[in-house]
């Protein structure tokens, strides 16, 4: 029985030995970012950084990366994408940029996620950074909010002036003289 398996094994051996050149180690990207502001509003620039780092053993080629907004739908659009030029990434290096957009102020601005995806030669990586847009109403309210209070100052005095106008037409209508003409048309 030893002698049939020792062939066997050899055998074996052989066979892994001859398919380990199409054994390799699993591709892996991983994708970081961050916007410059904590808070937008409808309006204003956003500048987004992010790297993609490749974590694996092995070179990436990336080939493409699309930036997708909170506000994209089909028909309006709202998503960016950008060539990798077939850009190589080594193991533990990264591939940067930084994308400039405006957030939309004709009502479709949301906050949300960014979504970025990223394709290389062996890998698709998706990521996900969040966006935060102030609600228009919330703004609006306290942007402005000196005109209120001029407005409720001259409120203020329009009516303290009406009141003393009015005291004092009250005030003269009750201590008003006699009315001299009545008494010489009695005589």
């Amino acid at each position: 029985m030893k002698e049939k398996a020792i062939p066997i094994l050899v055998s074996v051996a052989i066979f892994a030995l001859a398919l380990s050149p199409f054994a390799n180690a699993a591709a892996s990207l991983s994708i970081y970012g961050y916007t410059d502001k904590a808070q937008y509003k409808p309006g204003d620039t956003v500048t987004l950084t992010f790297w993609l780092y490749n974590d694996g053993t092995e070179d990436l080629i990336l080939k493409n990366v699309t930036i997708q907004y909170p506000w994209y739908t089909p028909i309006w659009g709202g998503n960016a994408s950008i060539e990798g030029q077939d850009a190589v990434i080594n193991p533990a290096g990264n591939w940067t940029t930084s994308v400039t957009f405006t957030v939309p102020n004709d009502g479709r601005a949301e906050g949300g996620d960014i979504r970025i995806v990223a394709w290389t030669d062996k890998t698709i990586e998706t990521a996900f950074f969040s966006l935060n847009v102030a609600s228009t109403a919330g703004i609006m309210a306290f942007e402005n909010m000196d005109t209120l209070i001029m407005l409720f100052t001259f409120l203020i005095i329009i009516t303290l002036i009406c009141t003393i106008i009015i005291a004092a037409a009250i005030f003269l209508s009750a201590r008003r003289p006699q009315v001299t003409w009545k008494a010489e048309q009695g005589q």
